[in-house]
């Protein structure tokens, strides 16, 4: 069975304006990933890190909104580790934002097969880095792997 490991931005995604149509093209598929999840054809894993971030959205109603999202999906955490720091550690020497690089080195514990992300930075960064997991789009994941 895949397991998955969503960044932030995939849990905000569905509240975000959609009717931008990419916006629009990356909820639905990341619903089409969440209800897989759901259906037990695949696995999410979750982390400390998403959770701190989704305590910091800015704004309380979407912040709420995410919170009920992510909490009903009954996803598997992953405990942090000495591994994780020093992967973490690692990953910052090939100029990956701090969080990125903690949420990859949670998923890479994991050994996820795929980090998704809407994050198009993240996804450039972690082709420089030598990394154990797959990062996409998850439009692009639904295209290639669904």
């Amino acid at each position: 069975m895949l397991k998955l490991y969503l960044d932030n931005c995939c849990y905000s995604r569905p509240f975000d304006d959609l009717k931008q149509e990419k916006i629009n093209l990356e909820a639905s598929a990341i619903e089409n990933i969440l209800k897989k999840h759901i259906d037990k054809k695949l696995k999410i894993y979750k982390s400390m890190a998403i959770d701190f971030e989704i305590s910091k959205i800015k704004y309380e109603n979407k912040r709420r909104q995410v919170e009920d999202l992510y909490d009903a999906m009954d996803l598997l955490e992953i405990e942090y580790s000495e591994e994780i720091k020093n992967r973490f550690i690692q990953l910052k020497k090939y100029n990956i934002k701090d969080m990125d690089a903690l949420h990859l080195a949670f998923a890479e514990s994991e050994k996820v097969d795929y980090f998704i992300t809407t994050d198009k930075l993240l996804i450039n960064a972690s082709k420089r880095a030598d990394l154990k997991i797959k990062v996409i789009n998850p439009i692009e994941f639904i295209m290639e792997v669904i």
